[in-house]
């Protein structure tokens, strides 16, 4: 095998990789980046014109139109439509790059913030916030509290890995996410039994996963988060790569295991917990979309990690489109998607690793 450190135009590793995680080349991340913004693109563009009223994009964005006319087509594609794409392609990174940090730092081919228990957590979280503040302070303490809740399930998998250390099958992480799920439904249910009838079913509703939230704020908030705590995660790339090889091995290659894997594991966290206080558990994502990933662009979290934030918006951004398409002109929650597609591809993966 081609030494990657002979290739001029590949990343300089700093230290050893494990297989599997070669250099990846700069031609050829930046092909897959180009490709993955065009996508992007084309789905902010294109998404936002599937619904039950039919819009033009050409208008949408002022040509044909009369200075003294009401432009309808404008009007909702900019203050409803393409909010909601843009909550929805910030949301998909940020789920996607979380699941990928997740499954680097576990060595769990199967983690991802809803299998793990984050996405129950801070379900639970926001739900308190939701239903027992007033809403215009519940509007912005509800992802404090999902972080806060949902980090109660990052605590648990961490001490996990700690105390059994190699030992800890990926069986035994994904069960004690499942327990945690048990949990914290059961503290799901305990709000829906003390709620009125009709918090009950906006729990029910919200539980479902969608993203019908036209504010500009929320998509501003969710675009500073992703910069900050998604540009931590790009930073630690390298030593997710030595981790690898293993805590051992990573340590004496200059990696500081214990303060990456706190960083790290709170900057995802973060990011997942925000999403759900605004989105719901939206299932999934942080799933199929890495996965996919790896086998285009490999293993490389210097690649890996701002592929999978265009990956997981743009397909975010398809599901809810397609979502809006298959009950127009009534409309599908998106994570009820996500989960019919997710929920086959863990079972292959989970077959597929014994």
């Amino acid at each position: 095998m081609t030494d990657p450190a002979s290739n001029s135009t590949a990343f300089p590793p700093r230290a050893p990789v494990p297989a599997g995680v070669a250099a990846t080349s700069w031609s050829r991340a930046c092909a897959v980046w180009g490709a993955l913004l065009v996508l992007a693109a084309l789905a902010l563009l294109l998404g936002p014109l599937v619904g039950s009223t039919r819009l033009d994009l050409a208008r949408a964005f002022g040509f044909g139109v009369a200075p003294d006319e009401v432009n309808i087509d404008a009007v909702v594609f900019w203050s409803a439509r393409f909010p909601r794409a843009m909550f929805g392609f910030l949301a998909g990174g940020s789920l996607a790059i979380a699941g990928a940090t997740y499954q680097a730092l576990l060595r769990n081919d199967l983690a991802e913030p809803f299998t793990l228990g984050v996405a129950g957590g801070a379900s639970v979280g926001a739900l308190l916030a939701l239903n027992f503040l007033p809403l215009h302070i519940a509007f912005w303490v509800s992802p404090v509290l999902a972080f806060a809740v949902g980090g109660l399930a990052v605590a648990v998998i961490y001490g996990l890995t700690r105390m059994r250390g190699p030992r800890s099958a990926p069986a035994t992480l994904i069960l004690a996410g499942v327990t945690m799920n048990f949990l914290f439904g059961a503290a799901i249910l305990l709000i829906q039994y003390i709620s009125d009838p009709y918090q009950t079913m906006a729990i029910v509703r919200w539980l479902m996963g969608g993203l019908d939230i036209m504010s500009w704020r929320v998509c501003v908030a969710a675009a500073v988060l992703l910069v900050l705590a998604g540009g931590v995660l790009v930073a630690h790339a390298r030593a997710l790569n030595l981790l690898a090889l293993g805590d051992m091995t990573a340590h004496h290659l200059g990696v500081s295991v214990e303060r990456t894997r706190v960083v790290t594991l709170t900057a995802s966290s973060l990011l997942a917990a925000f999403v759900v206080a605004y989105a719901g558990p939206v299932g999934f994502v942080g799933l199929m979309v890495p996965h996919v990933l790896r086998r285009v662009v490999g293993a490389d979290h210097r690649v890996l990690l701002p592929a999978t934030v265009l990956a997981g918006g743009s397909f975010l951004v398809v599901c809810d489109a397609g979502a809006r398409a298959l009950l127009a002109p009534g409309e599908l929650p998106v994570g009820i998607l996500t989960a019919f597609l997710g929920a086959p591809f863990f079972l292959w993966l989970l077959f597929r690793k014994g």
